[in-house]
């Protein structure tokens, strides 16, 4: 364990009230046999639920830089017909 995580480890017990290291380790190993293996299911489907919404993100941001683009091109085109109209008189 280099010291970055061990210092992290410390926070962690400081902030559940543990006294030592070894008393939140058998702590925690003691939850994750009550739990009988379940948070393993919980996090499949926060997985799940994870990579959905990153979906529907990523199809949000997909419509508004499509959008931004057309925006943006009609901006531009707009600024060449009036440089254009401009320039010729």
């Amino acid at each position: 364990m280099d010291p970055e995580e061990y210092a992290a480890l410390r926070r962690v017990c400081v902030s559940t009230g543990a006294r030592s290291i070894s008393e939140f380790a058998r702590e925690a190993v003691l939850a994750s046999v009550e739990m009988g293996g379940s948070a393993k299911a919980n996090l499949g489907g926060d997985l799940v639920t994870l990579t959905g919404r990153l979906h529907e993100l990523d199809r949000s941001l997909k419509a508004a830089s499509g959008l931004i683009s057309k925006i943006l091109g009609n901006a531009n085109s707009s600024e060449r017909e009036n440089h254009g109209d401009g320039g010729s008189n």
